[in-house]
């Protein structure tokens, strides 16, 4: 699904930038620089007691002609990321393919240093540009297995919507995981997002995603999804997500405080999810709390179909 979004996305921008940049070509004859080319190092991070460097492989499309490396007026896409010891050792490559447009297809990486309870860990984050928004971001973990830096899952961890922010850590560009060494993602689900948290087990060597239970519901700037009740309606809450559990109507009106607080999904992760009727979502209601189920309650509580961008 998020590769098919992202190739119509190419596609409308690619319409978007080729027609004008041709017409831009004929009003204007002064040659833009030709592409620059240079390396650009991330680091080092210090990983159980060895450090690392991050190298960049870049492709700078200038703007305008000036000396060094990109400015913010100017268009980069990193071509190639390698994961490099104190000895200059390769310890992880990964590469990216060049794009025809300078605008289109673009790749961005950055690098954290995640501090644990005892352990550290390399984040690399990619990006994928340009890409609706709150899509075309995914992680990948590295840590020590036997002496060795060892990505955690040989595939890149990809998600829609974005990485929840974590504390800043003790070193410098470093960020210190949650307890129990976990970290958080927003993820989109059919009406809001939801707080995946992700753990870190250092000692079976993998990440730990949560995929069933309950789920939070994301409530920050940027992934918070706000209830608009336009009429009175009603709602059936219950006291616990379960159709056999007490429950009992709610009256909405236009001026009732609704907030969504946690979501529980039926038989399958969260992104297999698509309908309203297979997800309980527990809400409070002018301090009222319970938990509701079905496409009627949703849509009396004004929530819509979220699409891949996460947009309404």
């Amino acid at each position: 699904m998020l590769r098919g979004v992202k190739a119509l996305f190419i596609l409308a921008m690619a319409a978007c930038f080729i027609a004008p940049a041709a017409m831009a070509r004929q009003d204007d004859d002064t040659p833009r620089p030709a592409p620059t080319r240079y390396a650009q190092m991330l680091g080092p991070f210090l990983v159980d007691g060895q450090n690392f460097d991050v190298k960049l492989n870049v492709i700078c499309y200038k703007q305008s002609k000036h000396e060094g490396m990109c400015d913010e007026d100017d268009l980069e896409t990193v071509t190639s990321v390698r994961i490099l010891d104190e000895k200059g050792k390769s310890h992880f490559k990964r590469s990216f393919p060049i794009p025809l447009v300078d605008k289109l297809d673009r790749h961005m990486v950055d690098a954290r240093l995640l501090e644990g309870r005892e352990h550290q860990a390399l984040e690399i984050i990619y990006e994928d540009l340009p890409s609706p928004p709150r899509t075309g971001e995914s992680v990948q973990i590295f840590g020590m297995e036997d002496g060795t830096l060892t990505p955690f899952d040989p595939d890149p961890l990809e998600y829609q919507g974005g990485l929840a922010e974590l504390p800043p850590g003790q070193a410098k560009k470093s960020i210190k995981l949650l307890p129990n060494d976990t970290f958080e993602i927003y993820e989109l689900t059919t009406y809001f997002y939801i707080v995946t948290p992700v753990r870190i087990d250092w000692k079976n060597f993998r990440l730990q995603q949560q995929d069933q239970g309950e789920f939070d519901v994301a409530n920050v700037r940027g992934y918070r999804v706000r209830p608009d009740i336009e009429s009175n309606r009603a709602v059936q809450m219950y006291d616990s997500p379960d159709p056999n559990a007490k429950s009992r109507a709610v009256s909405l009106t236009p001026q009732s405080r609704v907030e969504l607080l946690k979501a529980r999904f039926n038989d399958a992760p969260p992104d297999e999810h698509d309908s309203a009727n297979d997800t309980w979502l527990e809400i409070r209601v002018d301090g009222r709390e319970g938990w509701i189920l079905g496409v009627d309650d949703y849509t009396a509580l004004g929530l819509t179909f979220l699409n891949e961008g996460g947009a309404a």
